[in-house]
């Protein structure tokens, strides 16, 4: 008769056991994280890590999260995030939200997986890849879908949105100009979006703000893929930011030997601003760059069902792939 499986838990650097479970996902617990690792014997065969957070929008008070989760027994990663929620609400949290690598700024949610359509295409760069069967573990141990979000894509990236097209005159008569990322000032540009970002994301469910610094630090690593007209500021008569797209070709989808896809990652637009149709102009801008550049898809990211861009995007798109957020209770 095999052992009962133990649970570690611990506080800082996570023993190798804990990357060993998903090697594809070398993100580290943050510092403020308690990591957890199920052993069947000496194999490990269950991960996570849980933080804490307060006033997440939508969410008042204390919020556990749970995140950096990784499986290969459901029965024990079943336990273990029994565990983990059991330990979060013992400790003050009103709600447990998972999956969520301690913030939305990072890896969050669980891609959906269905067969047939596009939702069974490979994965984009950036997008969340995990089993199957790991949306059923946050179910079996009591967790409810508390938001649901949606990849859409279209190949008819040279059909005309009419919002765009109005958008286009109101733009130049406001005196909005619409231009690349300058990749040669890319540090100042980063400082510009993150100061736009924490403006244009702060009524978004979940969010939370984070620094400068850590910011600029998710997307450095990017910079070497970037095609300056697929990143796009719109600035208005005083020179301001007041919207921007954020695209890059998927070098994970190729057609003889170069990307196919264009991934809009970010569309982000001021409040003040939105009424205009500045975020449907961002993105025709992107499908012609796109048809500039050869590219023959474009995929709308990882948007929340209930947010603007998913209006723009149903123009011409359709559903690619489902992702979701779980709560406990």
């Amino acid at each position: 008769m095999s052992a009962a499986p133990t649970v570690e838990w611990g506080g800082g650097t996570p023993p190798p056991a804990f990357h060993a479970l998903d090697p594809a996902d070398p993100t580290a617990p943050g510092p403020d994280a308690e990591w957890a690792v199920t052993y069947a014997g000496d194999r490990p065969v269950a991960r996570l890590a849980t933080y804490v957070r307060h006033d997440l929008v939508g969410a008042p008070g204390e919020t556990g999260l749970v995140g950096h989760y990784a499986a290969t027994d459901p029965d024990a990663a079943v336990e273990l995030l029994r565990d983990a929620t059991a330990r979060l609400l013992a400790a003050g949290a009103r709600r447990v939200l998972g999956p969520m690598n301690g913030t939305t700024w990072g890896r969050y949610r669980f891609a959906i997986i269905e067969p047939s359509g596009d939702t069974s295409a490979p994965p984009f760069l950036g997008e969340p890849v995990n089993p199957a069967d790991y949306p059923a573990h946050f179910a079996r141990a009591g967790f409810r879908e508390t938001a649901r979000y949606e990849s859409r894509i279209t190949r008819d990236i040279a059909a005309e949105n009419p919002r765009a097209v109005a958008a286009e005159a109101t733009a130049r008569a406001r005196g909005i100009t619409i231009a690349p990322i300058d990749l040669a000032r890319f540090e100042e540009e980063l400082r510009d979006l993150h100061q736009f970002s924490i403006r244009a994301f702060a009524a978004n469910l979940y969010y939370s703000p984070i620094g400068a610094e850590e910011f600029a630090a998710m997307y450095r690593p990017m910079r070497a893929l970037l095609d300056p007209a697929m990143v796009l500021l719109a600035r208005d008569a005083d020179a301001s930011l007041i919207g921007y797209a954020f695209a890059y070709a998927d070098p994970l989808a190729l057609e003889e030997g170069r990307p196919h896809r264009l991934i809009v990652k970010t569309l982000a637009v001021d409040p003040a601003w939105r009424s205009i149709g500045l975020g449907a102009l961002l993105v025709e801008r992107l499908h012609a760059a796109a048809r500039g550049a050869g590219l023959s898809v474009v995929i709308h990211a990882l948007m929340h069902v209930a947010n603007d861009s998913m209006k723009i995007s149903a123009h011409t798109a359709r559903l690619f792939r489902r992702y979701a957020l779980y709560e406990y209770p």
